[in-house]
């Protein structure tokens, strides 16, 4: 043991002196370079390449920009002596555009007046230019046109030419007015014909030209009829939401529209009725009588209303007119309201029309029969009778009672009293 301790001791000195013989070494500090230097120069180059970018897209642009704004047509402006020489005459220098546009209709020689000197324009020449008149001599086309344009200063010599001849093609006189109209826009200037008076210029501008994005009002005077369908529209929807007054008055405005409109007339009553008020619903209905007497609607609206107020004596007095081609419900209703209230000789024609009118209903036979019968037309009653028996339209009991009566008949003719 003691030899490893010792062995140990000395291990651990060695290694406490090789620890101290340890030097600490120096090292310098490494020196950063500053990045804002680098920064702004990155960010000055940047700029320097979107600028020089930029610049190089302008003049492109602006250089688009005038070509296309530039007007198509130049004209020269031409002394009056010029102008007198050169009337009736076609002339290539009346208008000198950047890209040549040739109208032609038929194989022709044009003569132009030769002038040899140039003519230099100002912008005070070329704001009022002068009116230019070409004539075809087959004559085909004729072209007056006056017009105002505003251009840097040019020079436009007059061309010399003897003839000029060319195929021409078909040329309408919309492709000419076409043809003057695009100049007039691109030169925002007026186009006026020479031959029409300011007043038909104004006109002719206000039809072809619409200011994009303008509001035109315009008042419309609508009939009574859709002023009459407009007020029955917003009753309609007053009455869905189940405001009643307001429903009223706007059938009220309806009817006042179009008074002889029966359907507005009735359910204006109808609504007078359901509120209660049954005096001025009978009050319409007659009113609509008195203004249509031949309207059978109201008069059946109005006979129907007093049936249900139990006034069947007056429910009848609507009815008693007998319009020229009356319908089937008004002569039923009229039949058996005559034939309650004991008026035999109206109930006796409206049977007989009904019979007429559907001979197959055994029911119309049945009140014709009864109806004779009161009138001791006994064989008429009779022939009625068997009628309504091979008819449709009779329950069993109103077949039961028509053998009664036809019983009773027989035994009336057999006895002598009965001639």
């Amino acid at each position: 043991m003691s030899a490893i301790n010792n062995a140990l001791s000395e291990l651990s000195k060695s290694q406490t002196t090789s620890i101290n013989d340890i030097e600490r070494v120096q090292v310098q500090t490494i020196k950063q370079k500053p990045r804002l230097p680098w920064l702004i120069g990155g960010f000055s180059l940047s700029l320097a390449v979107g600028g020089w970018a930029i610049s190089l897209q302008a003049p492109i642009e602006q250089t688009a920009l005038t070509s296309s704004s530039e007007p198509i047509t130049q004209q020269a402006p031409l002394s009056t002596a010029a102008l007198d020489a050169i009337t009736n005459v076609p002339s290539p220098t009346a208008k000198v555009t950047q890209a040549s546009e040739a109208i032609y209709s038929a194989p022709v020689k044009v003569e132009v007046a030769a002038v040899s000197e140039p003519v230099e324009t100002n912008p005070a020449a070329i704001h009022d230019a002068p009116r230019v008149e070409v004539k075809l001599k087959a004559g085909q086309a004729s072209v007056v046109a006056e017009k105002h344009l505003r251009a840097p200063e040019v020079e436009s010599p007059i061309v010399q030419s003897d003839t000029i001849a060319a195929p021409l093609t078909d040329v309408s006189e919309q492709s000419l007015d076409n043809h003057v109209m695009s100049e007039t826009s691109l030169n925002e200037q007026p186009l006026s014909l020479a031959k029409n008076s300011p007043e038909q210029l104004k006109r002719s501008a206000a039809e072809h030209f619409v200011e994009e994005g303008a509001i035109v009002v315009e008042q419309v005077e609508l009939t009574p009829t859709q002023l009459s369908f407009k007020a029955q529209e917003r009753a309609k929807k007053a009455l869905d939401a189940n405001n009643l007054a307001e429903a009223i008055a706007q059938y009220n405005d309806a009817l006042r529209y179009t008074p002889r409109d029966s359907k507005v007339r009735q359910t204006l009553a109808a609504l007078y009725y359901g509120k209660g008020d049954a005096r001025k619903a009978v009050d319409l209905l007659q009113k609509g009588i008195a203004i249509d007497n031949d309207d059978m609607n109201v008069r059946l609206a109005l006979s129907k209303l007093l049936l249900k107020e139990q006034q069947n004596a007056a429910a009848l007095t609507p009815l008693v007119y007998l319009p020229a081609n009356p319908s089937r419900d008004y002569l039923s209703l009229r039949a058996a309201l005559a034939q309650k209230n004991n008026q035999d000789q109206l109930a006796l024609e409206s049977y007989q029309q009904l019979v007429t009118i559907e001979p197959e209903n055994g029911r119309w036979w049945l009140g014709y029969a009864i109806q004779q019968e009161r009138a001791f037309e006994l064989q008429g009653a009779k022939q009625a009778y068997q009628q309504a028996l091979t008819k449709v339209g009779v329950s069993s009991q109103s077949q039961q009672f028509i053998r009664d009566r036809l019983s009773v008949l027989n035994r009336l003719e057999e006895q002598p009293s009965a001639d």
